[in-house]
């Protein structure tokens, strides 16, 4: 995935604790922290020489993160929020141009009823043309 692509997330839609830590990192740098330790629990330090964050975050972002969870050990989200997010858009997308649910099956490796699903996720996200 590239950096540029974060800019189609939704936010609202990716779990609390990945919205907390967009919150204070910014999408950029929390994606980056999920690549490297998404999935698994770490130790926010109270000084950034004490961590291997540094050679992930940008100073700015690891005082922010510092400031914000020292001492304490979080829960690192896997990225897989992001890219299945991603993927879920591009499925809804090929599917608007007119590929069927088995092609977007077996393109992506998913069943049929997955396919619909998001297929259905995508129509009820948009507004109603009645504006309520």
């Amino acid at each position: 995935m590239e950096l540029h692509e974060l800019d189609r997330i939704d936010i609202h839609q990716l779990p609390h604790s990945l919205q907390m830590l967009i919150e204070c990192l910014g999408i950029e740098n929390a994606y980056l922290l999920t690549c490297a330790f998404g999935g698994r629990p770490k130790y926010i330090p109270k000084h950034r020489e004490r961590t291997a964050l540094a050679n992930v975050l940008p100073p700015s972002a690891l005082d922010a993160l510092i400031k914000r969870f020292a001492g304490m050990a979080l829960e690192i989200p896997k990225v897989d929020h992001f890219l299945r997010q991603l993927r879920n858009q591009q499925i809804q997308q090929e599917s608007a141009e007119g590929l069927s649910r088995s092609m977007l099956a077996n393109k992506y490796g998913l069943s049929l009823r997955q396919i619909g699903n998001i297929r259905r996720q995508e129509s009820c996200a948009r507004p109603s043309a009645s504006g309520v």
